[in-house]
């Protein structure tokens, strides 16, 4: 039983990571990049995220027979102080989050960075997108598989190749943005362990995605041509 959950995970993580590389060829892994150059390639980029919920949200979910609402939620009664712990940390990561977005933002505006701007509907249907493949991701990542890698190795393991995987699916992008994802998988799985439960994961990735995410969103509106998606 652990050999074939183990290969389901293996299956799962080598395709979406085939779909990452790919992706990044294409210029579809990201909705802007450092440079502050918004995607060609923005039907793509959906695609991808689309992809994403299907290889590791769907398919573990039917293959693994794992209690989704149990991996979620948890079952044990929350401590206050964990929660106000939890609530201080959200804050402080968003406000990072927040000012390093500005910074993007001012990028976005500078002369020739980019002459065309994405239609509304392309954003309302690329973040209702993006939500739900955050939440896949991080059910995925630090819900059943560190659960059942904790189980399989204990804590110090478990995380230790969480973070690793983590990092790896991050080598198309910049040199920046892995070295981020150490200290930010560390913090998911840290609070996912300490609540025994995925959503403080799943809530705070998608906060900072939706904090810095929305910030560019809202350098793309001053009048310019719209490009029809």
């Amino acid at each position: 039983m652990q050999t074939t959950t183990i290969m389901v995970y293996l299956f799962c993580y080598v395709t979406f990571f085939l779909f990452s590389w790919i992706s990044k060829i294409n210029n579809s892994q990201r909705l802007i990049n450092d440079e502050g150059i918004f995607t060609s390639n923005p039907r793509n980029l959906i695609g991808f995220h689309i992809m994403g919920i299907i290889w590791i949200g769907i398919i573990p979910i039917v293959l693994l027979k794992h209690s989704i609402w149990k991996v979620l939620i948890g079952n044990e009664i929350l401590d206050r102080s964990f929660v106000f712990l939890y609530i201080l940390i959200f804050i402080l990561i968003l406000t990072i989050v927040f000012k390093q977005s500005k910074y993007a933002s001012q990028k976005t505006q500078e002369p020739f960075k980019s002459t065309v701007h994405l239609s509304s509907p392309f954003f309302i249907s690329y973040f209702i997108v993006r939500v739900l493949f955050l939440f896949v991701y991080e059910l995925w990542f630090r819900g059943f598989l560190l659960f059942d890698s904790i189980g399989w190795v204990g804590i110090n393991a478990a995380v230790t190749g969480n973070v690793f995987l983590y990092v790896l699916l991050h080598i198309f992008n910049s040199k920046k943005e892995m070295l981020a994802c150490i200290p930010f998988g560390i913090l998911v799985c840290f609070l996912s362990i300490l609540f025994n439960a995925a959503w403080p994961a799943i809530i705070l990735h998608i906060g900072v995605s939706l904090v810095y995410e929305l910030t560019i969103y809202r350098s793309y509106l001053y009048p310019s041509k719209i490009a029809r998606l």
